[in-house]
């Protein structure tokens, strides 16, 4: 998507890294988020350069620099940005200027599982890579006892 297109608001309330663009849909729909001085409503779209105000308070614009990473996700790990019964996430295993990133993963694999798995800041690929409309093949070896 062009990026000096109208864009939903969560999205770009999610972008600055305020929080979850599930979290700034919870602001929207509980009627913290203004847009240029309206209050927003959950569908609205704003341009990137709009005046957004989160509990009445600007978001921060940054840049954000598309990452994507390729890991041989080791067996024991969750493919999960935040679980409070994880013992351990993929993100564990990334240097720490990486964990401070937004990453998530695109698709995934149980704990038992290992293999490839791409993590990334990029929706739209993380969405290429993942929704069935894209037909996107993918090839899995199993072993079982």
């Amino acid at each position: 998507m062009d990026k000096s297109e109208p864009q939903r608001v969560q999205k770009l309330i999610a972008a600055s890294g305020l929080c979850s663009r599930r979290e700034a849909e919870r602001y929207i729909e509980d009627g913290l988020v203004r847009v240029d001085g309206k209050v927003a409503t959950l569908g609205d779209k704003a341009l990137p350069g709009a005046a957004i105000f989160v509990k009445n308070k600007p978001i921060l614009r940054q840049a954000e620099r598309l990452v994507t990473l390729v890991m041989n996700k080791p067996k024991g790990y969750l493919c999960t940005n935040h679980d409070p019964h994880a013992e351990r996430t993929v993100f564990e295993l990334l240097p720490p200027d990486l964990q401070r990133m937004r990453l998530f993963c695109a698709g995934r694999l149980d704990k038992d599982s290992e293999g490839l798995l791409v993590l990334t800041n990029d929706g739209d690929l993380a969405n290429r890579l993942t929704h069935p409309r894209y037909e996107m093949e993918k090839e899995y070896l199993v072993w079982l006892r």
